[in-house]
């Protein structure tokens, strides 16, 4: 456990120490409602909005401005007793454009006796009509631990820490973004959680001027199960 919380430290602290050529920061908030269609079968689906509070790169860096929405849609199959398989897609509608996503994704949770650890592998395709498309590469760990007792029950606060790296590829140009996500979650019930914490992303690290954005994200996720 001590070398998972000094891997989380390093992790988390890292990003600050790295030379900043641009800043923004906004709020993130996001829905996601689950339909369990069977015991192996979920029917996901999200929205999620970013609005833009500060942007160092304007004259005026304090001034609010709304950014993007994005709507996802996902099915998601539980294979065995650690992995779930995920695929769908994703619309955004940014600067009155509409870019189209196709998502896939394979996720492995492990559970130990006072915390869990989550692993996941993505891909995508991003679209639209006026630019070609970009692919990119994803792997995300997230370690989420109660903040009493050996499990996350209901009407109790959670630690989640996370750390991603995306891997980018569009017009024979590559590059690479790290996001930090800190989180503190609720579980009020089995249906209804609540997360809260910081999204801090740092991009274009394989190219000159590196982006720093931080979101204070603000998410809620409601589960139906079938027949209710």
């Amino acid at each position: 456990m001590k070398s998972v919380l000094f891997l989380c430290l390093f992790v988390f602290i890292g990003p600050l120490f790295y030379g900043q050529s641009s800043f923004s920061s906004g709020i993130l908030p996001k829905v996601r409602v689950s339909y369990k269609l069977t015991d192996q079968i979920k029917w996901i689906n999200g929205i999620e909005s970013r609005q833009l509070l500060i942007d160092d790169t304007n004259d005026d860096s304090f001034n609010y401005d709304y950014v993007l929405t994005d709507i996802s849609s996902l099915l998601s199959f539980r294979i065995g007793a650690h992995g779930v398989l995920n695929g769908g897609y994703l619309l955004r509608i940014k600067d009155e454009k509409l870019f189209h996503r196709t998502i896939q994704q394979y996720n492995l949770v492990f559970n130990y006796d006072t915390f869990r650890i989550g692993h996941r592998f993505a891909t995508d395709q991003t679209f639209n009509s006026q630019e070609s498309v970009e692919l990119r590469g994803r792997y995300r760990i997230t370690l989420e631990k109660p903040l009493s007792g050996n499990n996350i029950d209901q009407g109790e606060f959670y630690l989640k820490l996370g750390n991603e790296y995306i891997f980018k590829f569009q017009d024979d140009k590559s590059d690479l973004e790290m996001r930090v996500l800190p989180f503190l979650g609720y579980e009020i019930n089995t249906k209804n959680k609540i997360e809260i914490g910081l999204d801090y992303r740092l991009d274009k690290l394989l190219n000159s001027g590196a982006e720093n954005d931080l979101w204070l994200s603000i998410n809620w996720f409601y589960t139906i199960k079938r027949g209710e």
